[in-house]
Parts: structure tokens; C-alpha cells; sequence
């Protein structure tokens, strides 16, 4: 599922690199700045000189942000990520100072960028729950550990009501709090019995269930489970818990709306991660 970080990044220099950092001076377009594990923050390149970068984050739509001494830094540039690291030098009244190490890295954006949604945003996939009176089990997933927040789980209440029908009822929908999620795939966890139903799942049975991403809702088809794994969960670490997952018929509308989101949110992608991991001290 996921390239490698060696094979993912390619090296430069920094110097390699300059004029395009230069040109986001006083632009428009903003570049992207975080710590390890941190939503990025959207930021406006004010000054470039001698591997000092100077950014404005004024308007980050992010109210409260946290930089370490150690900062990562990515822009888009030709359809090219480029990553840095650097050290803080300053972070007061909107205006960050960065100094950029000598080594950057390069790599090919991907048409589906993964999204980690957890645990900075609120995104559920619902599965109905119904029985098939010819089989031994219920064809049913159960309620994943984590409910959702009372506003949430309210909203969700209301909202998917007109979605399956006032008279299918609400119950019958189980809930997974969503870890990662593509224009056609996503994963979240359940614990074994949860999985068993999975496991059992044709590679076309095209289940049908509801996405709730960014108070919107997607009724998509799960066309094949891509994998089951362990997965630690650290805060219930003694039950046992897999990772789930799931490749589903792309949604073209879906596709856009995360695209745009990503874009316009400096929302933490998985790129962030692996970029993070490949340059880890």
C-alpha cells in the first residue's frame, strides 16, 4: 500500500531549490509548516535569504499552533512536493523564522493523497446493519469503541435520517471512527469479532455504507478489503485491536471535496508522516 520512504523522497540541496522558494515572496500560494505529528499550518513566505525563511502565519485558519524547535516545511511547485527541515529561530506575533538545513527532498505528488484523519478530524464510515435469514451470522458490523462526540453523534442522528429513511432507523447503523482516507480507499479499527465480519466479505459483495467526512455525507460501495493487521491502540493497549482496510468505488464528488480540503486546510497527510520518519534524527 505504501512506498517506502527510500523510495518515495529524492535528495537536493538546498541551493537546488532557492528560486522556487523565491518565488512565493509575497505571493499568493501558501506553503505548508509543522512539528512531528502536528497539523500543518498554512503560511505565507514574507523573505527568503541565505536559507532564512521568514513566514507570515497571521491568517492561519488554525488558531492555536504548536512549533518545536524542529520544524518541517513543504510547498508544491510543478506538480513536485518539496520537503525541508530546519530549526526554529523565532515564533511570535504571527511572524516565524525558520533556518533551513542544507539537504531537501523531492516527490511526485499523488493523484490520491491519503489523508490521516485521526486524530484531528471527525470522519465515520456507517455500515447498515441487517441479517440474512438463509446464513449462520448476522451480516452486521458493531459500534467501533470510540463514539463520536455528542455534537457529532447528534449531527449524525439527524442527518442520516434522510439519507436511509425514517423508518429504516438509526440504530441499525454501526459507526468506525475513520484513521486515513483516500479518494477511493480508507482504514479504522476493530476489535476481532468486528473483523470476523470482514473477513468474510466477497471481493465483490459491493457493501454499501455511508461516509461522513467534513459534516457531508457519501454513500460509497466497499468493492474489496486491501488488508487486516494488528493495530496498538494506546489507549486501551490490552484489547486486542486490527486494522482495517478498505478500497471502495471512487466518488468523484468525494475525490474533489478531499482535494480541496487538503489544499485549502494544511491538513496532515501521509506524506507528512513518511517525510517525517525519513528524516528523523
Amino acid at each position: 500500500m505504501v512506498e517506502s520512504s527510500k523510495e518515495k523522497f529524492t535528495g537536493l540541496n538546498v541551493s537546488e531549490i532557492s528560486s522556487k522558494i523565491s518565488s512565493f515572496v509575497n505571493g499568493e500560494k501558501p506553503i505548508r509548516v509543522w512539528s512531528k505529528g502536528e497539523e500543518p499550518v498554512l503560511a505565507f513566505v514574507k523573505e527568503y535569504k541565505e536559507q532564512v525563511l521568514t513566514l507570515d502565519i497571521s491568517n492561519s485558519l488554525i488558531d492555536s499552533h504548536k512549533l518545536l524547535d524542529r520544524v518541517f516545511v513543504n510547498f508544491s511547485y510543478n506538480s513536485v512536493d518539496y520537503f525541508a527541515k530546519g530549526d526554529l529561530i523565532s515564533d511570535e506575533d504571527g511572524r516565524v523564522i525558520i533556518k533551513l538545513n542544507n539537504d531537501v527532498f523531492k516527490s511526485e505528488k499523488r493523484s490520491n493523497e491519503r489523508l490521516l484523519t485521526f486524530p484531528h478530524h471527525q470522519v465515520y464510515a456507517y455500515f447498515k446493519v441487517y441479517s440474512d435469514e438463509n446464513a449462520s451470522n448476522i451480516i452486521s458490523l458493531n459500534k467501533f469503541n470510540e463514539a463520536p462526540s455528542s455534537a457529532i453523534d447528534t449531527f449524525v442522528s439527524e442527518r442520516l435520517k434522510s439519507i436511509v429513511g425514517e423508518s429504516d432507523g438509526i440504530a441499525e447503523l454501526m459507526g468506525f471512527r475513520i484513521l486515513d482516507l483516500s479518494s477511493n480507499g480508507l482504514s479504522f479499527c476493530a476489535n476481532n469479532r468486528e473483523t470476523g465480519y470482514f473477513v468474510g466479505l466477497e471481493e465483490s459483495s459491493n457493501v454499501e455504507f455511508t461516509l461522513m467526512f467534513d459534516e457531508k455525507p457519501y454513500s460509497l460501495k466497499c468493492a474489496d478489503i486491501v488488508y487486516i493487521v494488528d493495530y496498538v491502540n494506546s489507549r486501551a493497549s490490552k484489547v486486542p485491536m486490527k486494522k482495517i482496510g478498505v478500497h471502495f468505488n471512487e466518488n468523484e464528488e468525494l475525490k474533489n471535496h478531499l482535494l480541496k480540503f487538503m489544499d485549502s486546510s494544511g491538513a496532515y497527510r501521509e506524506v507528512d508522516k513518511n517525510i517525517e520518519s525519513f528524516l528523523a534524527d
